[in-house]
């Protein structure tokens, strides 16, 4: 080895050692400078990461309060729609409840109107002195009565017996009484009903004024003892209600 090469080998033996000391100085001091990045990255990430999951934990409340709401919505809607329901159903009561109202008030009126009654016949029964059964002439003339009005529904008959003026008041009272009974106890026994006759018995009282027009085609030249005939007797009059047909009056006289 000549000198030069020995020179140059040896010069060299100190820059190797001198980079080499150099390089591992930079890599400390690039690792120092490193290290506190690499600390704030990883805390930062660490940080980040932790909001992150606390973020997807608020998302997640707010996504399960949203369900929640979203149930309570879908609640309140389908209550509201069976409210909605529930007031068609009671609006429809109500209409039908005003029908039956009006249905109701209209049966009431014509039951008004049934229960206005009108004379539709009158017809009287004489008797005998102090006597109070009936002959078989008055007995007929009864049956043409009732035959007449079988088809006239809730009739009502009305029975007023009279007397002369011979005797006593209480006397002729109970006189003019079992008169107008027996006239009832005929009718009743030939299908009219019970309810639907009225007695009274007037005795040897004055006429009423309402009853004086079917006393006034007695003959003013009767004698008294026709006038007395004339005056036994029980005056019946028929009603119905709502009749349209016009009073008949007829003499059933003995």
């Amino acid at each position: 080895m000549n000198k030069s090469k020995l020179f140059l080998t040896t010069g060299l033996i100190p820059v190797v050692l001198a980079l080499a000391t150099s390089g591992c100085a930079t890599k400390r001091y690039v690792a120092a400078q490193i290290a506190p990045v690499n600390s704030k990255v990883s805390a930062l990430e660490s940080k980040t990461n932790e909001q992150a999951e606390k973020e997807t934990a608020d998302i997640s409340r707010v996504e399960e309060k949203l369900g929640s709401t979203d149930a309570k919505v879908a609640e309140v809607a389908s209550a509201a729609q069976q409210a909605n329901a529930s007031a068609a159903q009671a609006n429809q009561l109500a209409q039908q409840n005003q029908s039956a109202i009006a249905a109701d008030q209209a049966a009431i009126t014509n039951l008004d109107k049934a229960m206005t009654y009108s004379l539709v016949a009158k017809a009287d029964v004489t008797f005998g002195f102090n006597k109070s059964h009936l002959g078989k002439a008055d007995e007929a003339a009864l049956d043409a009565l009732i035959q007449q009005v079988q088809s006239t529904p809730r009739v009502v008959f009305e029975l007023i017996g009279f007397t002369d003026r011979v005797g006593g008041t209480d006397y002729n009272l109970a006189l003019s009484r079992r008169r107008a009974e027996s006239v009832e106890r005929y009718l009743v026994r030939h299908g009219i009903p019970l309810r639907g006759v009225h007695i009274i018995g007037l005795g040897k009282e004055s006429v009423p004024a309402e009853l004086l027009a079917d006393f006034q085609p007695v003959d003013p030249n009767a004698t008294t003892a026709d006038a007395r005939r004339l005056a036994r007797r029980v005056l019946i009059r028929m009603y119905a209600p709502n009749a349209s047909v016009p009073a008949q009056s007829a003499s059933l006289q003995q």
